[in-house]
């Protein structure tokens, strides 16, 4: 039995691509992918209802998640067809509205936002997984505040001392990390308390900067916050850091980081009325 990842696409865009033309292009580029495509048509973006059925039927009868079934979302989706596909699939890939053309959705497909094609292993210098491993842990925790009167922080004891941080198997990125957190005080990073007094010092993004911070850990590059003008002091002492690299996926960067980054809206099924 063939066990290769299925992908579904389901709805259409707007510019009503070939369906046949864009399942070639998906599988030229990852012929290890099943690609399929549950095209939408008429003038309220109905499915077929025989395959629509079909799908319904495979999704229902999967135990344990196999056979390995993906379903990519497309906005334009009649509002009937899209309520019954959030009751068997709760949560599909939704592709950025912005998408209107089948290049545009072939390239986001395969990219590492959508997190549906592996991607090559995610290797760092040091300093740079550092960095990530300080946002890493304050992402899991959502700790993230506009000025230091906000409510969401990680202790400065938590921070340093827990995973991604600090960990047996790369203690050089702990002594980084340190440095790292000391360098983006007062930009990209907000801290409070710990100065005088009983009040443990506490750390968070800036708000300021979350959108990047997000977008590097999804695009899965720095680059996000190279463009950030006022980070630029931060990554000029990024760049002069050791050679030294690190294997940030999974250990650094978890599954569950990126989820928190990736801001998908929530399924909130349409409306009944058709």
């Amino acid at each position: 039995m063939d066990q290769r990842t299925r992908v579904v696409v389901v709805g259409d865009l707007v510019s009503r691509p070939n369906r046949v033309d864009l399942i070639e292009k998906l599988t030229a580029r990852h012929a290890e992918i099943e690609w399929r495509w549950l095209q939408a048509g008429g003038d309220h973006y109905n499915l077929p209802h025989k395959l629509f059925q079909k799908l319904l039927h495979e999704l229902r009868s999967r135990r344990d998640g196999k056979p390995v079934i993906i379903i990519v979302k497309l906005a334009s989706l009649n509002g009937k067809d899209a309520h019954t596909l959030y009751g068997a699939y709760p949560d599909p890939i939704l592709p950025p509205k912005e998408i209107t053309n089948a290049d545009d959705l072939v390239e986001w497909l395969v990219s590492a936002e959508a997190q549906i094609v592996p991607q090559l292993s995610w290797v760092l210098p040091v300093r740079e997984a550092a960095l990530l491993a300080v946002l890493a842990k304050l992402i899991r925790n959502k700790s993230w505040n506009k000025d230091c009167h906000g409510h969401a922080w990680t202790q400065h004891d938590d921070l340093v001392g827990q995973a991604p941080v600090s960990r047996s198997d790369f203690p050089q990125v702990y002594g980084e990390a340190l440095t790292c957190i000391d360098r983006a005080s007062g930009t990209l990073l907000l801290t409070k308390g710990g100065s005088q007094g009983k009040t443990k010092k506490e750390w968070s993004i800036s708000t300021a900067f979350l959108p990047s911070v997000k977008r590097a850990f999804v695009e899965r590059s720095l680059a996000p916050l190279r463009a950030e003008p006022d980070l630029s002091a931060l990554m000029d002492f990024m760049n002069r850091g050791p050679d030294e690299l690190i294997h940030v996926d999974k250990t650094i960067v978890s599954e569950k980081v990126i989820g928190h980054c990736r801001d998908r809206p929530k399924a909130t099924p349409p409306d009944k009325k058709t």
